[in-house]
């Protein structure tokens, strides 16, 4: 059930600047990692990341279970059979696999961190000595492009700390399915009410929204393909198999309503203050998804219903109450996606094109 009201009031504001004088320094040295850790795709291969605790009671433990996950990940993608405990029984020593339908796979030397230990896993060989700045997402600049391009079909995934720190990477996985499942199709059922009333002393608008969007069930695998960091947040791109109309090319998303006939709509959450339950950047993305699903469904068609009054005492009064009605089946690609953080919590803008 999705139901939330605003209320706007015309007030004054009063701005006030300050100057101050701050003492700089060299910047640190940007922080250097293994090129696959932040680009598992790339033209030339298709890689997939496991992680691992980075300590474990059983010898060789850790590098053993982000090697199983990373296998994990390579069968269900191609639909091949589980390899799980054979890879269980292979030597640490060993940075090869060959599968049953012959396919070797390569791991390479574990990446670790102070909680997390990496292994990836393709079909050639991965070095670690091909070093890359890690990754910042700058959600201003656009940087990386695929965080607003919109040219991929790709779904973002976000996750904060998890309670245990190897799990924040899967758990991107998890939170990108579920918005697949929205983009994919979703049932929207929403009744939206404007109210509006004059007087000789004041002029007073409430917007309200009460109903649900339901997502599909989406079970298709996700290829991770990139990744970024904003803060303690970590935002991977996931391919999905959703499918696409015709073919895009990058635009500036957020100056135009439609595009190829289709409409390009904004959602937004937390703007008027609003914050997830959980306090999730995650969920604050899945609710401006559900917004801007939402004003898709409206292009589509609405049942309106409306009445006004008029009355005279003591001086004239009007009042307007108009009530939206919206049952739409809808799908939608993500095309941008903007964060910002107000008071601390986060204010999410999404931009999707709609899908015929």
């Amino acid at each position: 059930m999705l139901c939330y009201s605003r209320f706007w009031i015309s007030i004054g504001a009063l701005t006030l600047a300050a100057c101050q004088t701050t003492k700089t320094s060299a910047p640190p040295s940007p922080t250097k990692v293994p090129c696959w850790l932040h680009n598992p795709v790339s033209s030339q291969q298709i890689g997939f990341i496991g992680t691992a605790a980075p300590f474990s009671a059983i010898k060789d433990g850790s590098i053993i279970a982000s090697r199983q996950r990373a296998v994990s990940q390579y069968t269900q993608y191609y639909g091949l059979p589980s390899a799980h405990e054979a890879v269980k029984t292979l030597p640490a020593t060993q940075n090869s696999f060959t599968l049953k339908n012959g396919q070797v796979l390569y791991f390479s030397e574990p990446y670790t961190t102070s909680d997390t230990l990496y292994t990836y896993v393709s079909t050639r060989p991965a070095l670690n000595s091909n070093q890359c700045e890690a990754i910042t997402c700058n959600f201003n600049l656009c940087e990386p492009k695929w965080l607003c391009s919109g040219e991929n079909n790709h779904v973002i995934g976000a996750s904060y700390y998890t309670a245990s720190a190897y799990q924040q990477l899967p758990m991107t996985a998890t939170n990108a399915k579920a918005l697949a499942g929205y983009l994919a199709q979703a049932s929207v059922n929403m009744q939206e009410r404007y109210v509006e009333s004059f007087s000789e002393q004041q002029h007073a608008s409430q917007f309200s929204r009460q109903g649900e969007v339901i997502s599909s069930d989406y079970q298709h695998p996700l290829l991770l393909t990139q990744s970024c960091h904003y803060g303690s947040t970590l935002f991977s791109a996931y391919q999905t198999n959703l499918p696409l109309n015709k073919q895009i090319t990058q635009q500036t998303w957020r100056d135009i309503q439609q595009y190829q006939g289709r409409s390009v709509v904004m959602g937004n959450f937390g703007e008027d203050g609003t914050i997830a339950p959980d306090n999730l950047i995650s969920s604050a993305i899945k609710y401006a998804i559900r917004d801007a699903l939402v004003e898709i469904a409206k292009s589509k068609g609405v049942t309106v219903s409306a009445s006004s009054t008029l009355l005279n005492q003591n001086g004239s009064y009007y009042l307007s109450d108009a009530q939206f009605d919206i049952q739409q089946t809808v799908s939608g690609q993500l095309l941008d996606l903007q964060i910002n953080y107000k008071e601390g919590f986060p204010v999410v803008y999404v931009w999707l094109l709609e899908v015929n």
